[in-house]
Formats: structure tokens, C-alpha cells, sequence
């Protein structure tokens, strides 16, 4: 966690059930960003990580199919070799990404301003939300 971030004080259902769905197909390192005061593209930016290829594309199978909300769109889902998935539902945006390129690109250092809410600890505990 960025230690000049701000943390979330509270969740709504659609973010829970994100979360719920991520941690129920073992997503890990899940931060949910709230950029809502700085990007005019999406309110809550999501980012969760994944040991290989096939864990991030089952992780947005399952979003896929058990969210209730249908996406405006997706990108790198079912290709092969694919590292990062990106899920846009207009006021949230997901991405699932592979650990290697999470620590190459530094997505979460984009919004250094944004409140930030650690879903998990890096020792794998789920945190309640």
C-alpha cells in the first residue's frame, strides 16, 4: 500500500461482489484504486494479480460469467500467451496481470493520489471488506 494513499472507507455491492469473485478463482495482491477526484475515464480502478496465463484467464471467466453486469469491453481475454486482461464496466475497470509484468509496469503507480483499498495482505490473508 502506498503510504501517502488514503484508504477506502467503504465498498459498494459491485465492488464486494468484485472482490468476492477475484478471491473465489485465487486472485492475489488485489488493490482496488478510487480515482474518481482524478481520472475522468472510470471511478474505481481495479488490479489483481495472477501466477500464470491460464489462473488470469480462468479469473475473467469467472468475472465474466458471474458479475451481473456485462462489460463495455475487454481486451487480451482468450488469446493465447495473454498476460493482462483488461475488463472495462465503464465505472470500473479491471485488470488481471500476470506478476512479472504487475512489478514491470507499476499500474497502481499511475494514480499515486488515489485512496487505496488492499483487499489482501502480500502473505495471501484474505482482508474483510
Amino acid at each position: 500500500m502506498n503510504k501517502n494513499r488514503k484508504p477506502l472507507k467503504r465498498t459498494n455491492k459491485d465492488i464486494r461482489s468484485i472482490i468476492n469473485l477475484l478471491l473465489e478463482k485465487k486472485a492475489h495482491n488485489i488493490i482496488v484504486l478510487d480515482v474518481r477526484k482524478i481520472s475522468g475515464i472510470t471511478d474505481f480502478i481495479f488490479i489483481a494479480g495472477g501466477s500464470s496465463d491460464r489462473h488470469i484467464n480462468t479469473i475473467a471467466e469467472n468475472l465474466l460469467s458471474s458479475f451481473k453486469r456485462k462489460p463495455l469491453g475487454h481486451e487480451g481475454f482468450s488469446t493465447p500467451g495473454s498476460r493482462w486482461i483488461v475488463i472495462d464496466y465503464g465505472s470500473i475497470m479491471i485488470h488481471l496481470i500476470h506478476d512479472d509484468l504487475r512489478h514491470y509496469y507499476n499500474i497502481e503507480g499511475l494514480w499515486p493520489e488515489a485512496k487505496e483499498l488492499v483487499v489482501e495482505s502480500s502473505f495471501g490473508e484474505a482482508l474483510k471488506v
